[in-house]
């Protein structure tokens, strides 16, 4: 019998990104071949994203492009995992009958028996997959406490600590997508970190829907500050961000805890989503703009560094001009070192659905690019102020070769992957991918990053544990 490969599309955040891995690794200890090429693959998994009307729209397109190849007989399966199976089960199953298998997100340990299926030419039952249907989603989504991740080299990997989310924000389907707020335990973390050490990772990258409420659920003293407490003892560990923290239980032994680390890389990721008393009440975000102002003004002061992020919504029912202005003042006031901003979807079983003052498309859309003019201009100054500092880059990648030697894809400390700015950086050494090496920053690059021209020769070299 054919054994057949597998093919994975991961779409949305690096949320999904770990719960594909988590899947893929699966299927490699039991003894499926896994190819990167989905043009090779016989069986492709699809792992959704519905968080927005655009993520939708994507995973649906994906969805189609790959049900035409099975239909085409260029697949032999077709399995949609994540988000859209958990949010549009029943639909999606009349809409896409070349899908062999929906995998919802309570269910990602059913990967293996779905490809076997499919290697098998049985076109089972959910029942019989399952042994039962599960209900609709009102506890968990699946998290296990240790897990085993692929045998890669990479310079970062993202580690997600616990899954769901308690906040009843008014616009967020989170938590009927992945459950109530749950919390792996440290040990099981640790041992992950150890495994991507050990592999040649250098910087981890925490992640969670809600990451500063981690090990509150088990109401033991767990906590994020416990947590990093171990993993400041995790030797090969060069560097670790906080993505996705909420601003509530920002506590000032965790603060005090990052400010004597020899391992934060000083990058924090905070969603304050507005600054408007009245919009932050409408969203049902429990700070109000005076309590967002002492937290941002406490972390500056205390951190000896500090890359600060945020994601801003535009546009929520009920904004008014005066509140967008409001808006654009405290970023003036903050200075974001990193901003992204969206604007707000009218989102199906959200409490914000049947608010009234629902703002016309056109003007979110003028609001958005008012602000991102404004962030451009701060992150103009800020890439200026950089200019002729030395700072530790990781190369993350190779671009091309040049007359005056090899382009480098690198990051420093307060720049993270996949969202942020790249420190692009031209030698005439080997590089290795994963080194971090420090440089001297010599100019801007375009609007959002930086430049550095160097030999090294007169540099040290922090060479990959791989």
């Amino acid at each position: 019998m054919k054994r057949y490969k597998v093919g994975f599309i991961s779409l949305g955040c690096p949320k999904n990104l770990v719960d594909t891995e988590s899947m893929m690794s699966a299927l490699s200890d039991n003894s499926v071949l896994i190819t990167g090429d989905e043009t090779e693959a016989d069986i492709v998994v699809i792992n959704t994203c519905g968080f927005l009307e655009p993520a939708k729209q994507e995973s649906m397109s994906t969805i189609e492009e790959f049900a035409e190849k099975k239909r085409a007989g260029q697949l032999s399966g077709l399995i949609v995992a994540g988000c859209m199976a958990e949010r549009y089960l029943a639909p999606m199953r009349e809409r896409f009958p070349e899908v062999d298998q929906f995998i919802r997100t309570g269910e990602f340990s059913k990967i293996v028996p779905a490809v076997e299926a499919i290697q098998e030419n049985v076109r089972i039952s959910r029942e019989s997959l399952l042994g039962e249907e599960i209900p609709q989603l009102q506890g968990h989504s699946e998290m296990k406490d240790y897990v085993s991740r692929l045998s890669l080299q990479r310079p970062y990997a993202y580690v997600k600590i616990s899954e769901g989310c308690n906040r009843n924000c008014s616009f967020c389907i989170i938590p009927k997508l992945r459950g109530k707020h749950h919390s792996r335990r440290i040990p099981g973390i640790v041992d992950e970190i150890q495994q991507l050490v050990e592999n040649g990772t250098q910087e981890i990258i925490f992640i969670a829907q809600d990451l500063t409420s981690y090990g509150r659920d088990f109401r033991d003293g767990t906590s994020l500050f416990r947590l990093l407490e171990e993993v400041e003892k995790i030797e090969g560990l060069y560097w670790y961000r906080l993505i996705y923290n909420y601003p509530r239980f920002f506590s000032d032994d965790l603060i005090w805890l990052l400010a004597n680390s020899q391992k934060f890389s000083g990058y924090l990721d905070i969603p304050f989503q507005h600054i408007s008393a009245s919009i932050l009440k409408a969203m049902r975000r429990p700070e109000s703009p005076t309590e967002i102002l002492e937290l941002i003004s406490k972390l500056r002061s205390r951190l000896p560094r500090l890359s600060l992020r945020t994601t801003l919504m535009l546009g929520f029912p009920g904004e008014t001009e005066g509140d967008f202005k409001e808006l654009c003042e405290f970023i003036r006031e903050v200075k974001f070192d990193h901003l992204g901003a969206f604007t707000y979807y009218r989102e199906n079983d959200t409490p914000s659905f049947t608010l009234s003052g629902h703002v016309n498309d056109d003007v979110k859309q003028e609001r958005y690019e008012r602000l991102m003019i404004l962030q451009k201009e701060i992150q103009k100054k800020k890439l200026q102020d950089q200019i002729g500092l030395t700072t530790e880059v990781m190369i993350d990648g190779i671009g091309d070769r040049t007359k005056e030697g090899q382009m480098y894809r690198g990051r420093h400390w307060g720049q993270a992957p996949e969202i942020d700015s790249l420190t692009y950086v031209l030698s005439n050494q080997i590089l290795p991918i994963g080194s971090i090496v420090p440089v001297e920053i010599q100019r801007s690059f375009g609007d959002y990053d930086l430049f550095v021209l160097s030999s090294l020769s007169h540099l040290r070299r922090v060479e990959s544990s791989s």
